[in-house]
């Protein structure tokens, strides 16, 4: 809908349960409207950049716990939040590009609200917050801000979500990347993000936990 340059272009993504016999993550399909035709993205690797920003295609997937190793390694308080501090290791890819990333997990919703994540190297080189909003009537808690930095190329980005839409009884052929071709409005959007126009515009840049990495004993080695 927004900006007129892509309005009525779409794009459709089938998420996967992975298993270590079954890694692929997602189905991406584009549609053009210059050439009104829907193609399918190639193939993306875990590793590659999302959309331009410093995420990762792998930060985006959806992840089951079976897909990774587990270990609580204490607690902190962040912003106000008790949280479990909680290692995360990829089992189901054999040569992943991250060594680990450290969560911070809110004990009371389980909602992700920081981590960081080490390179292959062992070195801290990507920060992330998130801000999350429970929808009423149905109580789903959904993220509105997800905020990271990348230490090695000192780039920043920020994804926000607005005008979710859940449990709305739609049907399944209604996610038929075909239907893109007919460029419908699922619906129309009334809460708009505020423009980023400069720096400052940004919310607080994700600082590394340094309190808790002390308390811990261990200080990371930080990519540069």
């Amino acid at each position: 809908m927004y900006p007129p340059e892509v309005e009525r272009e779409g794009n459709s993504c089938y998420t996967y349960l992975k298993s270590k016999k079954f890694t692929k993550a997602a189905d991406f399909f584009r549609y053009s409207k210059k050439t009104r035709r829907v193609t399918r993205v190639p193939t993306l690797k875990n590793e590659d950049s999302a959309l331009g920003t410093e995420l990762s295609w792998y930060d985006f997937h959806f992840h089951q716990p079976w897909d990774n190793e587990h270990k609580i390694l204490g607690e902190d308080t962040i912003r106000g939040n008790d949280c479990m501090v909680i290692e995360r290791r990829s089992k189901i890819y054999p040569d992943f590009y991250l060594e680990k990333s450290i969560i911070w997990v809110e004990r009371h919703n389980f909602l992700k609200l920081h981590e960081e994540q080490f390179d292959k190297e062992g070195k801290l080189f990507k920060v992330m917050d998130w801000k999350w909003e429970q929808l009423k009537p149905s109580n789903h808690w959904v993220y509105t801000s997800w905020n990271v930095t990348n230490l090695k190329s000192k780039g920043r980005s920020l994804v926000q979500m607005f005008n979710h839409d859940l449990d709305s009884g739609r049907k399944e052929k209604e996610f038929d990347a075909i239907r893109m071709t007919e460029e419908k409005f699922w619906m129309k959007c009334e809460d708009w993000p505020p423009p980023i126009k400069k720096i400052s515009d940004f919310p607080p840049e994700p600082r590394i936990r340094w309190e808790f990495w002390e308390k811990m004993g261990i200080k990371p080695e930080v990519a540069r």
